[in-house]
């Protein structure tokens, strides 16, 4: 009894461990511009695809953001999946994403910055956060930054 119980503790020892080896970070390869834009009284809504690479020996489902989107240095809303994305082993996929500013969130900076907004000069836009996937019970992220500047004006 004693000698199979020491086999399984070797072998949970020794598979923990080669699931350290196995393990590797998820890369942002490219963040797309934005794209579907609507502009509103509301705010802003549009679309943001991320292509990630998975190196890993198995497949990795992405499966939320903590993304924050920022016009300098304000939070004005925030970035969510938009479907979960499964990302087969050492392959890229593309992870779609939406953005939203929050309600009167954009106004309220825009407002301070009048005189640049009436004369139709670009806001300057920025993603920033993590984005997160999971595989066998881990939970894996990767960094997340991206600026774009927009007119708002046509």
């Amino acid at each position: 009894m004693r000698n199979s119980w020491t086999t399984w503790v070797l072998v949970a020892v020794v598979s923990m461990t080669w699931t350290g080896c196995l393990y590797q970070d998820l890369e942002v390869l490219e963040v797309e511009d934005f794209s579907k834009v609507k502009l509103s009284f509301d705010g802003l809504e549009c679309r943001m695809d991320v292509d990630v690479y998975n190196p890993n020996p198995y497949a990795v489902t992405v499966t939320e953001a903590d993304v924050k989107l920022l016009v300098k240095d304000d939070l004005v809303g925030e970035v969510a999946v938009l479907e979960a994305t499964q990302i087969r082993p050492d392959a890229q996929a593309t992870v779609p994403l939406h953005v939203e500013t929050y309600d009167g969130a954009l106004g309220k900076v825009l407002k301070n910055d009048l005189m640049n907004l009436i004369k139709g000069n670009h806001v300057p836009f920025e993603a920033r956060g993590s984005i997160t996937g999971k595989a066998f019970g881990l939970t894996l992220s990767v960094p997340l930054r991206h600026e774009q500047s927009l007119k708002l004006r046509k």
